[in-house]
C-alpha cells in the first residue's frame, strides 16, 4: 500500500524563513493532494484537515512547526482511516521496530537485539 501524508500547517512562530509560510505550504499540499490523485493513491492532507480545527496553532502546534500530542493523535487516526480503507487494521500490522515502552534506558540495544535483525 502507498499513500501521501502532506505536512502539517506552518504556525506564526516558525515563519522566519519566506519558504516556510502557511500559504507557501497549502500550495505544497495541494499539489501533492493532485500528485496522489494522478497516481491514484490514498493521501492524508494534514494542512487541510488540521485547520478545520478552531485554534489549530496551539492544539496542534508546539513551536509553529511540530507537533504536539493533539497534533500526532490527528495524524493518527488520519492514517488509521487511510489503512481502515483498504481493510487493514493498525494494530494488527507487523511493526519493524519495538514500542518505545518496550526499550530500556539503561541498555536500549536490548530489545533491538531480542526483535530486529541488525
Amino acid at each position: 500500500m502507498v499513500f501521501f501524508i502532506y505536512r502539517s500547517p506552518h504556525g506564526e512562530k516558525a515563519m522566519k524563513l519566506p519558504e516556510r509560510t502557511n500559504e507557501v505550504t497549502g500550495v505544497y499540499a495541494n499539489g501533492c493532494v493532485e500528485v496522489a490523485k494522478e497516481l491514484g493513491v490514498s493521501s492524508v492532507n494534514l494542512w487541510s484537515k488540521m485547520q478545520e480545527t478552531q485554534g489549530w496553532q496551539k492544539k496542534f502546534l508546539s513551536d509553529g512547526l511540530h507537533l504536539t500530542p493533539d497534533g500526532n493523535r490527528v495524524v493518527y487516526e488520519e492514517v488509521v482511516k487511510v489503512l481502515s480503507g483498504a481493510w487493514l487494521s493498525a494494530p494488527e500490522m507487523p511493526a519493524d521496530f519495538p514500542h518505545h515502552l518496550e526499550i530500556d534506558p539503561e541498555n536500549p540495544a536490548k530489545v533491538f537485539q531480542e526483535r530486529c535483525l541488525l
